[in-house]
């Protein structure tokens, strides 16, 4: 059904659907400096909340972090997309505030990119998590056949010389004691204590040995 509509005077269209006067405002702007940002075309941006960070996507699929304060590129990230970046979109709130899944991973996104390829992709301007990571220790090497045969091999050696050297401190102590002492040590620079080492308890003069053989 349709309501009727009357017509105003002469014919002209009623009052209802008379065009209505708008007020416009004239936008001025001025530019402050021109550089160069990508060397492609750029497909997608996205300003951070605060100002400060400026995303850009190209067409080739390259992703480019622009800090508006230095007025210089701070991080790149080249071709993670196979086609051009079609969305682009800055951090919504301070990096003081944590977003979903940045507490547990450490690392707060400055930015996040979609293309057709089906790739989303997420960036930072963080180096490192802030979550230190702790290594596990170190399991024991396991030892081959090898040196488990030499280790064998080489332990009773070890075990004789060791022996043989504890007597031969006690000879030492027991023979050598007084050319050990620091006044003999200091007034002939252990001239004698080498001698009495060496005569009397590591080598053994024949005249001083108790049974010679026949």
């Amino acid at each position: 059904n349709r309501a009727p509509v009357s017509a105003g005077p002469s014919g002209a269209p009623p009052s209802s659907f008379a065009p209505t006067q708008t007020a416009t405002t004239t936008l001025s702007f001025h530019q402050e400096y021109r550089i160069q940002c990508s060397p492609v075309p750029v497909s997608a941006t996205s300003l951070s909340s605060d100002g400060t960070l400026l995303a850009l996507g190209s067409v080739e699929g390259s992703i480019s972090l622009y800090d508006l304060e230095k007025k210089s590129v701070v991080k790149q990230f080249s071709e993670v997309h196979d086609l051009p970046v079609t969305c682009m979109a800055s951090r919504p709130v301070p990096s003081a505030l944590m977003m979903p899944g940045e507490a547990e991973g450490g690392v707060n996104f400055d930015a996040v990119s979609a293309s057709a390829d089906n790739r989303f992709g997420r960036y930072t301007l963080q180096k490192r998590s802030r979550i230190k990571t702790v290594k596990p220790p170190r399991s024991a090497r396991r030892k081959s056949a090898v040196e488990v045969y030499l280790w064998e091999l080489m332990r009773i050696p070890l075990l004789l010389v060791l022996l043989l050297a504890i007597v031969a401190v006690r000879d030492t102590m027991d023979i050598c004691s007084e050319e050990f002492g620091l006044s003999t040590l200091v007034m002939d620079s252990g001239a004698s204590a080498r001698r009495c080492l060496y005569r009397e308890v590591l080598w053994a003069e024949e005249s001083r040995v108790s049974f010679l053989p026949q």
